[in-house]
């Protein structure tokens, strides 16, 4: 499998993850607000790394290693199935995210 699409649909499936979140804590003054910015930038990178955005594609490893950072305390806070989703994903993108030759092919647009 190509690692373009593996990368976009990671930062998809993210976003998804994140609008449903605010979608279920809808009319709390700050986390729906803040579920909605942090979908919309996961959105936001699938675009640019679809499109081979070069300053994108380098902060793509970054934005992956806040992911799992957030979801290893998600898990420590309380195992749930949703922490382990994040953490996992996370962390295989962010394996693949740090292979240099994956990094120079997600460049070409």
């Amino acid at each position: 499998m190509r690692p373009k699409p593996l990368i976009v649909s990671f930062f998809v499936l993210l976003a998804l993850f994140f609008y449903g979140i605010a979608a279920m804590s809808f009319g709390e003054k700050y986390t729906f607000p803040g579920y909605v910015v942090i979908g919309s930038i996961h959105l936001l990178f699938a675009y640019g790394v679809r499109v081979g955005h070069e300053t994108v594609v380098d902060l793509a490893a970054y934005i992956a290693l806040l992911d799992l950072l957030f979801g290893l305390l998600w898990v420590m806070v309380g195992l749930s199935v949703p922490a382990v989703t994040l953490t996992l994903l996370s962390a295989l993108v962010l394996f693949v995210l740090m292979d240099e030759d994956v990094r120079s092919e997600l460049k070409m647009p």
